[in-house]
């Protein structure tokens, strides 16, 4: 019974080991940066190994599931990839591609391309400009396979007609200096005018002070000589 336990054991530990690396073996890889011109961008997205995609190779696939018939695609961005930007649908049967999924104005327009699962991204500002990774569903044929990519950063470019962003910033903080230095010169006058206010009144206080000490001055030196007269008066009459 235990030998028989063992041999049961050993037995899922062996296929656990031989399915595993059929599922760890595909991935999605994508080039490391994307410029965009005019809000567009195109990004690859390339399963490895590649799928046939039902088109003819002179060589045998290496892919080890049925080729894909219905697929999506999504582009999620930032570095963790959890932001869905847009996706769209690609269906092999029935030889056309599915609608797009809009989200905002980003839309998501996906072909086969040379082996590889090309997006097209329209509608991009200069703001949107971040890192942004595929992640592919295959609904059909089974398994249920999702497989995401390894990044790419996408650089978007501003339309030679717009100014930048950075651009009118930088225009609006110097015209907001030039303002604040007009306001300023404005502003120079009243403290110099005050200033100037406050050394009239000291001085013409210090004037006044000495105007005063001088006639108390001379109203004591006009009552010296009185004084000596009496003082003289009083010895003659003795």
């Amino acid at each position: 019974m235990f030998l028989t336990h063992c041999v049961t054991l050993w037995m899922l530990l062996a296929l656990q080991s031989l399915c595993l690396p059929v599922y760890s073996i595909l991935k999605v890889v994508q080039p490391y940066r994307v410029e965009s011109t005019n809000g567009t961008a195109r990004v690859q997205c390339i399963i490895q190994p590649q799928p046939s995609f039902h088109h003819i190779t002179s060589s045998e696939s290496s892919y080890p599931h049925p080729d894909p018939e219905e697929l999506r695609v999504t582009l999620l961005r930032g570095l963790k990839g959890n932001q869905p930007l847009c996706s769209d649908i690609l269906n092999f049967t029935e030889q056309r591609e599915g609608g797009e999924e809009r989200e905002g104005e980003v839309q998501c327009s996906a072909q086969v391309r040379e082996g590889a699962v090309e997006v097209t991204v329209s509608g991009l500002r200069p703001s949107d400009t971040d890192m942004y990774r595929c992640e592919i569903e295959v609904f059909y044929p089974p398994p249920f396979l999702r497989l995401t990519g390894n990044g790419t950063l996408i650089h978007v470019l501003g339309s030679a007609g717009c100014p930048q962003p950075q651009r009118q910033v930088a225009a609006r903080a110097g015209e907001g200096e030039e303002e604040e230095g007009e306001e300023r010169t404005e502003t120079v006058p009243v403290p110099v005018l005050v200033l100037v206010i406050l050394v009239i009144c000291v001085l013409s206080i210090i004037v006044y002070f000495q105007a005063v000490q001088c006639q108390q001055s001379k109203r004591e030196i006009r009552r010296m000589p009185a004084m000596f007269q009496k003082m003289d008066a009083a010895a003659f009459s003795c």
